[in-house]
Formats: C-alpha cells, structure tokens, sequence
C-alpha cells in the first residue's frame, strides 16, 4: 500500500511538472500572438490574414491558460 501510494505522489508530481511547463510556455506564446495581433491591428504588420484570425488565435491562447491555470489550483 505504501508503495502505491508513493507511486501515486510521483505521477501527480510529474503531472503538475509538465502542467506548469505548459502553462509557463502558452504564456510566452500568448505573448507573441498579443504581438502579432496588435501589429497587423495597427498596420504595423503586412499580412493576408484578417486581424480577425489573429484575435481567434489569441483568444485560443488564453483559453488554454485558462484551462491550464485551473488544472494547476486543483
């Protein structure tokens, strides 16, 4: 039983390690796409995508810190 219990302690620690990486990373990437948008918004930034997508690609970003912000509380 110790064992198992043990063996549990180390999945959920790896869990949370990998969990943190992500969230620290889509915040970085969040970051760029922040950027990106503001960019082409202001005409800053020459593209054939609509600044319409670019916020749809920003908007995915905080959902997923979202997401993973919330699985790190649990």
């Amino acid at each position: 039983m110790e064992y198992e219990r043990l063996l549990a302690a180390c999945h959920q620690a790896y869990d949370q390690t990998i969990n943190q990486a992500s969230l620290e990373e889509t915040r970085r990437l969040k970051e760029y796409k922040t950027a990106a948008t503001k960019g082409l918004v202001e005409c800053e930034i020459r593209s054939i995508i609509l600044p319409l997508l670019a916020d749809h690609v920003l908007r995915e970003a905080n959902h997923y810190i979202r997401l993973l912000s919330w699985e790190n509380k649990k």
